[in-house]
């Protein structure tokens, strides 16, 4: 049973945990996968800070990059472009979830990823609302060059939902991978296919091949991060791997055709970002490979209560966090601009100083700003949040998974046009195919019966290991009320959904009758055959599957 600090007596309804209230309740999640989703966002968050120019002189507003104009700061990107990192920890967390359910209780893909999709989408409805109602109130108000920047501007980021929807689509197929070899193999096509789709986009090829990239480039540390989660790479051979492509995509700066900026700067011939390049993808195999490698250390880091306190929280709102520190980077520049602190000359005394300051206070706005808005990613929107079932027919579920996949392009294709032209009939294209898939994917024959998808509607989608984890306030004892079976629960509880009969497996444990194999966990056999273990459960021959809460045998 687990054991917590004791509670603090002053606080309301609403208080939120201790952190040692919080690191006794998540129990034995992985702490690592949600450290780095955490981190990597904000280093997104101080990197868009920093490298933002406006001039807003002869009343235009010109947006430029520091990098361009002073490209001696280029090779700080393959330190600052961290975005590979969030693929990696949204794929581990997937397998975390893949792996504690039972082998026959697997969704079927597409359903699967709807509940995915539920969650991603949920912040994107509100974020979207107010950026069409801000523009069209400058629209009505005259203002057309800060309507124009609002309409490419405010969905630019929305490139990174896309392209994490079509990853999400390939990790059910990813959960196949179980050797090092089978991790070796996936990383190769990948790479691979994006040098081939180089090389033809090189030798004048049509220019909508790189964006197949997306895919492939992406799908890189998807595979990392599985193997992470399984535990299939040795920390050893994780650094090897992670040295020698660093090494190889410093000969293809040196000798290749790609630029050293990680990012898209203005000036630049060939784009690593846009689409997707060969050089980012060794780049995302060195940050994922090195993730690995050093997951040790950062496991002693997350295991510390104050710092998972505030990882736990920051992930409540991470997606609050990548889609609204744009519009609040706007506020604070617009503010600065107007107290004559303005980013218009990076070559300036008083720029680096201005720069440093608002994003410290961007980075200290923030978590006021999460805190507020967060409760809007976490609440339930009617019918489109209804339960999914976990199965269906193949027909439906192929259906489902390729209309999702239809949204992910949509959504790509709005962060490229913007909110003008184009970018309107991709934006219709994508609610199309929201609705759509809402329609194909079935409803359980019970509110909560046993074909749902557990802890995807969680309001926390952080990974877990054994159990997924609702902060929302159910740590506290509930009261019974005088009228009703039980008072309505606060906004804040915390709740956890064991898959795996934990008795049983301690007591498996005890009598030396418990393995694990790549993260699986296994029974065998003792010494002298098959044998009777307390309670009269029998612990040698054939492993029992535990589902549930109950001990089931195997089919």
């Amino acid at each position: 049973m687990l054991t917590t600090s004791r509670r603090r007596t002053t606080g309301g309804p609403t208080s939120l945990p201790t952190p040692h209230e919080l690191a006794a309740l998540t129990g034995d999640r992985d702490r690592v996968v949600d450290l780095i989703r955490i981190c990597s966002l904000l280093v997104v968050v101080a990197g868009h800070s920093i490298m933002l120019t406006v001039d807003t002189s002869d009343g235009a507003i010109r947006l430029g990059n520091t990098l361009g104009d002073v490209p001696i700061l280029q090779p700080a990107t393959w330190l600052l472009q961290v975005l590979p990192l969030f693929f990696f920890a949204g794929a581990a967390a997937s397998t975390h979830g893949w792996m504690s359910r039972a082998s026959h209780d697997h969704p079927t893909a597409g359903h699967w990823l709807f509940t995915r999709v539920q969650r991603l989408l949920r912040p994107l409805v509100w974020y979207l609302g107010a950026v069409l109602l801000l523009l069209a109130g400058l629209t009505t108000a005259g203002l057309h060059a800060a309507a124009d920047v609002v309409a490419r501007l405010g969905v630019q980021l929305l490139w990174f939902l896309g392209a994490y929807l079509l990853v999400l689509a390939v990790v059910p197929l990813l959960q196949r991978i179980r050797t090092p070899f089978h991790v070796m193999i996936a990383l190769g096509t990948c790479w691979g296919s994006a040098a081939v789709i180089d090389v033809i986009r090189f030798a004048d090829g049509p220019s909508w091949l790189g964006y197949l990239n997306f895919l492939t480039v992406w799908t890189i540390p998807a595979v990392l991060g599985v193997a992470y989660a399984k535990r299939i790479l040795r920390p050893v051979t994780a650094a090897a791997v992670a040295t020698g492509v660093l090494i190889l995509d410093v000969g293809l700066v040196y000798r290749g055709p790609y630029e050293v900026s990680l990012v898209t700067v203005p000036g630049q011939q060939l784009s690593n970002m846009s689409p997707p390049s060969l050089l980012l993808a060794g780049h995302a195999i060195v940050l994922c490979a090195g993730a690995i490698a050093v997951r040790r250390m950062l496991a002693k880091i997350a295991d510390r209560p104050r710092v998972w306190w505030w990882v736990v929280l920051g992930n409540r709102g991470a997606m609050t966090l990548y889609l609204w520190h744009l519009p609040v980077l706007a506020a604070i520049i617009v503010s600065g601009a107007v107290t004559g602190a303005d980013r218009a000359d990076v070559h300036s005394a008083s720029f680096p100083i201005i720069v440093g300051a608002q994003t410290m206070l961007l980075l200290a706005l923030m978590v006021p700003v999460v805190a507020v808005l967060s409760p809007l990613e976490n609440r339930p929107l009617r019918w489109w949040d209804d339960p999914v079932a976990g199965r269906s027919g193949r027909a439906r579920d192929l259906a489902l998974l390729a209309v999702l996949v239809c949204l992910g392009i949509a959504v790509l294709m709005v962060s490229r046009y913007g909110l003008l032209g184009d970018g309107i009939g991709w934006l219709i294209a994508g609610i199309g195919c929201a609705t759509t898939a809402r329609v194909l994917a079935l409803r359980p024959s019970s509110p909560r019966g046993a074909d749902t998808v557990p802890g995807d509607h969680a309001s926390l989608q952080v990974s877990a290991s054994r159990r997924s984890t609702t902060l929302d306030e159910s740590h506290r004892r509930r009261r019974r009320s005088p009228r009703a079976g039980f008072r309505a629960r606060p906004a804040l509880r915390v709740t956890t959904t064991p898959s795996i009969h934990r008795p049983m497996h301690e007591e498996l444990a005890d009598r030396g009758h418990f393995r694990r194999r790549n993260g699986i966990p296994r029974t065998r056999r003792p010494r002298g055959g098959r044998g009777v273990g307390r309670r009269g459960l029998r612990c040698g021959g054939r492993p029992r599957a535990v589902v549930r809460g109950e001990i089931r045998a195997p089919r």
